[in-house]
């Protein structure tokens, strides 16, 4: 098989776009997790009134990944063929348009197959990220920028949780869904007058050429980055899915007073991922010309995120908010740092946009199970102590594979093209 790319180079003669695309770039990231948070906010009086069982609710709260998964690494090619522009668009449109589906849905298939829907869109969602901070942003401030990105989910998450909730309260949560769609709208029409339609580099142009996807299943370095990835994300859907139910059956809170909670959650997270994210960089300076260098950054992110394993230990709410919001925060980080360690490894960097999207396609396979496993967990134990144990195991398991196998660069052939 062979992916179609186009060249990945920092951007050249538009310093005042760059801020506003790179901030533009996180706004769709917010955009993106806010309408998730949604769900998982309303989810209480979703499962009444479509009247589900903790199992149904975990298959509806993972139905958006059926499609996501699927069309990640499609929708990553299709992102190297048309460009940023055209594809950042399209994929917040046609998720937006699925937020409005689903406020309409009246039965239980039509709302399923609105997160379908809304699934397809989002599937570019990260690819595009990464593509894009690569783009406009420097070799030194390719981490943290990609932290950045990554800290609009917990933004994204947090002021979705409170939106969400006090719309949920107040009218409804159909109301609440055509609301922060609305807001998905409005991002498109920023985005078509704020990305150029052509950029300039520094190099000169060069003929598009054409990688196999082969070499990737024989690199060990690749399948270092895979399984972290594969390990944090399943750490990220988790939350993403089922935190405001975690915090309201540990708190004993109202669907408001969750939400609320939530959004502190994610709002501390958003610091903690970007001083972690300065961190990393500060700890990479050194190491800059080793490619391999990042992979003990990512290796004690996650090996921070295990500390989920103690949240049962723990009673006290404000300790168990710090252990939440340090958690959730390192995910952040150290995803951010590992699809930064798969950019420093990847030698035809012209494919970055397809290597993202097929890692990508792993880890979201492995998203696809965190939101459905916890709901057989809850349903047959009561419990989430069971589910943050095997979190924890996880993670660790993730940071031993980063360590271990990423040795030597990611090296594809090409073939030219025209």
């Amino acid at each position: 098989m062979l992916l179609s790319s186009s060249v990945s180079t920092p951007v050249t003669g538009m310093a005042w776009r760059r801020p506003a695309v790179c901030a533009a770039t996180v706004m769709m990231c917010v955009i993106c997790y806010g309408d998730r948070a949604a769900l998982s906010v309303a989810l209480p009086d979703i499962v009444h009134d479509f009247g589900l069982s903790s199992s149904q609710a975990g298959w509806v709260l993972s139905s958006f990944l059926w499609s996501y998964f699927f069309l990640n690494l499609p929708s990553s090619i299709l992102l190297d063929r048309l460009g940023p522009r055209l594809v950042g668009i399209l994929a917040v449109a046609v998720w937006s348009a699925a937020m409005v589906q689903g406020s309409l849905a009246m039965t239980l298939p039509a709302f399923l197959l609105s997160r379908v829907v809304l699934g397809v869109g989002e599937a570019p969602t990260f690819a595009l990220g990464a593509k894009v901070m690569r783009l406009w942003s420097s070799p030194r401030q390719r981490g943290l920028m990609m932290t950045l990105f990554t800290s609009g989910i917990s933004i994204g998450l947090a002021s979705g949780a409170i939106v969400a909730g006090y719309m949920v309260a107040h009218h409804g949560w159909r109301m609440a869904f055509s609301i922060l769609a609305s807001v998905g709208f409005l991002w498109c029409f920023l985005w078509y007058f704020l990305y150029p339609a052509r950029i300039k580099t520094p190099e000169t142009p060069t003929p598009k050429t054409r990688f196999s996807i082969r070499p990737f299943f024989a690199s060990r370095s690749f399948w270092g980055v895979v399984i972290a990835q594969c390990c944090v994300n399943y750490a990220n859907f988790l939350m993403m899915s089922w935190l405001p139910i975690i915090l309201k059956q540990r708190m004993n809170l109202s669907v408001f007073d969750a939400s609320v909670y939530t959004a502190y959650c994610y709002t501390g997270a958003v610091v903690i991922s970007l001083v972690a994210g300065r961190l990393g960089e500060s700890l990479h300076h050194s190491h800059t010309h080793i490619p391999t260098g990042r992979k003990r950054i990512v290796a004690l992110y996650l090996s921070v995120v295990a500390m989920l394993g103690f949240l049962p230990f723990i009673h006290s709410i404000p300790l168990s908010m710090v252990c939440l919001i340090l958690s959730m925060g390192f995910v952040t980080a150290g995803s951010g740092a590992n699809m930064a360690l798969l950019a420093d490894l990847l030698v035809e960097q012209d494919a970055l946009g397809a290597a993202n999207g097929l890692v990508l396609t792993f880890s979201n396979g492995t998203g696809i199970l965190a939101p459905v496993i916890t709901g057989y967990i809850l349903q047959f134990t009561g419990s989430f102590e069971y589910v943050f144990y095997m979190v924890a195991a996880l993670v660790l398991a993730g940071a031993g594979a980063v360590l271990a196998l990423p040795r030597s660069p990611i090296k594809l052939h090409a073939v030219a093209n025209g």
